[in-house]
C-alpha cells in the first residue's frame, strides 16, 4: 500500500466501526487491499475494483456471520459441487 498514491484518494471509501475492525484490517492487509485503521477511529477501506469489493464482503461475512450461517453456507457449497 502506498499512502501517497493520489489515485486512491478519488475512490469511494467504506468506514467500518466495531471491535472486529482489527481482524478485518489484518485480513485486508494480507489481501493487499488498501485500508487504514487509526486508533479510536473506524477502519477505512479503499475499494478500487470489483474484486476488492467481493473480498471485503467475504472477509466481513466470515467475521460477522454466526457459526450456523457459516455451516449452512459450507454445506450448500458442498452440495453444489456434488451436483456437478
Amino acid at each position: 500500500m502506498n499512502p501517497t498514491d493520489n489515485s486512491l484518494a478519488t475512490s469511494p471509501a467504506i468506514s467500518i466501526n466495531g471491535t472486529e475492525r482489527w481482524d478485518i484490517y489484518h485480513r485486508l492487509q494480507e489481501l493487499e487491499i488498501p485500508c487504514k485503521c487509526p486508533v479510536h477511529k473506524p477502519l477505512t477501506v479503499i475499494i478500487s475494483s470489483p474484486n476488492h469489493l467481493i473480498q471485503l464482503w467475504s472477509v466481513m461475512r466470515r467475521i460477522n456471520a454466526s457459526r450456523q450461517e457459516l455451516i449452512i453456507s459450507l454445506e450448500t457449497n458442498w452440495q453444489i459441487q456434488l451436483d456437478r
